[in-house]
């Protein structure tokens, strides 16, 4: 009897006090929020390290550091453009230290390009300087061109694109046959040493140094890629086809006024001179006796239709004779040839413009456009020292 009870006894579970399995229940308790702790802090690691890695790699770059007109121009963008031009002003600096060093500056006829190329450097280091600043404004330009071409329907196909990097490369798809000289017999012929054409550059040179360049630049300048190459590209056969569009819009005609000037050495002759105009003299007479010039005398002063923006005539001579009505003088104008009295007897409305000043006005139009758009754009600048690449 007692060893059954006794193996009855082995064969049961070995029965816990309430006070044991209280303190059981308790050690799993502080077991279980011991590993919540730390799988709390593991998950916010986690967190806090995908975080950085998703803002300094995804969002950060995405940033704006500008809007222009509601389109955004990326920070990422932003600090390949920094690099580049950066890269580009430190071997412009590289290029003409070298330069320098070939001058002696103790050598007197040396000295004024000695000179010369220092204040070039300076110039490059300054730009350096302002680098970050300057090449926001310049992509916010850039962002004006780009709504503007796209608002003209100007477009820049991949074809363009290609001939262009072809081009700055010297490689040429159909080079031109070579001429030959043409011998004739009416002079004596001389002997002369054969010189050797160059020949052009073939397709297979242009992939091996297109390739090597990419690779180079790519090792030089961190985001630099064929891809950033062809939008820098793409984005100056945009602005080069936006300035023949607004080139072809200046008017070929516009008012013109008939203008006549008396210049003379001082302010007190130019005095003396206007007092008499007003007393009655007549200008042609006074311009042959007081005028500086053997054309101005001859002429009797006269100095032809003129059109704001005239070319080859001063600015300000210009702007003083539209201010006139026929038979009005203006008051003693300063140039670097003299003091100007200037008049006018006649205005035309719709006269057309010669072909320098009308070349002048199409060379100013893309200039005078960005002024504008500038003026009428909506722009919001983001920017700020921290979007400067480090690197």
């Amino acid at each position: 009897m007692a060893k059954a009870k006794r193996g009855r006894s082995e064969g049961q579970e070995k029965t816990l006090t309430k006070k044991q399995i209280a303190r059981s229940k308790k050690v799993a308790r502080q077991e279980r929020t011991v590993w919540l702790g730390v799988g709390g802090v593991v998950a916010l690691v986690l967190i806090v390290l995908t975080i950085g890695i998703v803002q300094e790699y995804v969002l950060s770059p995405r940033q704006p550091v500008a809007i222009v007109n509601g389109e955004e121009i990326s920070r990422e963008d932003y600090q390949k453009s920094v690099r580049y031009t950066q890269w580009s002003l430190q071997r412009r600096e590289q290029n003409l230290v070298l330069e320098q060093a070939v001058y002696d500056p103790e050598d007197e006829s040396q000295q004024f390009l000695y000179q010369y190329l220092g204040d070039q450097i300076e110039q490059v280091r300054e730009q350096q300087l302002s680098a970050p600043t300057q090449t926001l404004e310049v992509l916010i330009d850039e962002g004006l061109v780009r709504q503007e071409a796209a608002r003209r329907g100007l477009t820049v196909s991949s074809e363009e694109i290609e001939l262009a990097v072809e081009q700055q490369f010297g490689y040429d798809r159909n080079p031109p046959a070579p001429t030959p000289t043409p011998i004739t017999t009416t002079t004596a012929l001389t002997p002369t040493i054969p010189t050797t054409p160059v020949a052009p550059m073939t397709r297979e040179e242009f992939d091996e140094g297109y390739s090597e360049f990419i690779q180079t630049m790519g090792s030089a300048v961190k985001g630099f890629s064929e891809e950033y190459l062809n939008q820098m590209i793409e984005q100056n056969l945009l602005r080069e086809k936006l300035a023949e569009s607004l080139a072809d819009e200046v008017p070929t005609a516009d008012e013109h006024v008939h203008a006549y000037h008396i210049v003379v050495e001082t302010e007190e002759v130019a005095a003396e001179v206007l007092e008499k105009l007003k007393a009655g003299d007549n200008f042609a007479d006074l311009a042959a006796e007081y005028s500086q010039g053997e054309d101005t005398v001859e002429m009797g002063g006269e100095l032809g239709w003129l059109a704001m923006g005239q070319a080859g005539v001063s600015a300000a001579l210009v702007e003083a004779a539209f201010a006139l009505q026929p038979g009005e003088f203006s008051e003693p104008i300063e140039t670097y040839e003299g003091y100007h009295i200037v008049t006018i007897d006649e205005r035309q409305s719709d006269r057309p413009l010669d072909e320098t000043t009308l070349d002048s006005r199409k060379g100013q139009a893309f200039g005078n456009w960005l002024t504008g758009a500038r003026e009428a754009a909506t722009i919001e600048r983001t920017w700020s020292p921290e979007d400067v690449p480090a690197d």
